[in-house]
């Protein structure tokens, strides 16, 4: 005991030893026994056999009955419609003969005149010139030589035929004056015209201003 106290360094490693070469025998003996049995040699597979194919009895086919086909129906058979009696040519109308003239007679049936053409809407037939001098349609105001021109070429030239002018007329006239349009409503030429037709220069002038020249 005292020897174990004065070196239990020595006792402690010893035994140390001791468990650890226990520890080896006893395991690498285990590791024998262990040990897996060897694998025994496979054995070499038989060929597949080939299948045999199951026959199977066939069912005897079932005919279908054949039905009969049906019986053709006839066409119902339509009475022929009457034949249509062809039109008759109307009968020719006898020629008239004419009437036998005695000599010495005149035929009493006259040739009618022909009508005579309608005037064009729009247009204006020019009337008849007057008789005596023109007037001077200058004097109207608002007029001057190219329009006193274009009235002249429709037979305008007296004051009297311009004081008479409806408004039908005027409208028929002034869609014939060309770059004048409008002249005959804006200067009042028909007001001006029937002072002047029945020569009231006072008149005129009252209203319209000094005449230009001598009526």
């Amino acid at each position: 005991m005292i020897w174990l106290q004065e070196n239990w360094i020595i006792a402690v490693v010893g035994l140390v030893v001791a468990v650890v070469l226990l520890w080896w025998l006893f395991g690498r003996g285990k590791a024998d026994d262990i040990a897996p049995p060897a694998a025994e040699p496979t054995k070499p597979a038989k060929p597949l056999e080939p299948v045999k194919p199951q026959i199977i009895a066939a069912e005897p086919a079932r005919f279908k009955p054949i039905e009969p086909a049906p019986a053709p129906v006839p066409a119902p058979v339509t009475a022929p419609a009457p034949p249509v009696p062809a039109p008759q040519p109307a009968p020719a109308a006898a020629p008239i003969a004419p009437e036998p003239i005695e000599p010495g007679v005149i035929d009493p049936v006259t040739p009618t005149a022909a009508p005579e053409p309608a005037p064009e809407p729009g247009s204006v037939t020019a009337p008849a010139p007057p008789t005596g001098a023109a007037d001077n349609l200058q004097l109207l105001k608002g007029v001057g030589p190219k329009m006193v021109g274009l009235l002249n070429g429709l037979g305008v030239t007296k004051f009297q035929q311009i004081a008479d002018w409806t408004d039908a007329d005027v409208a028929a006239i002034d869609a014939q004056l060309g770059a004048f349009q409008g002249r005959i409503a804006r200067d009042n030429l028909v007001d001006q015209a029937s002072y002047l037709a029945r020569g009231d220069k006072a008149g005129f002038e009252a209203k319209y201003g000094a005449l230009g020249g001598a009526l």
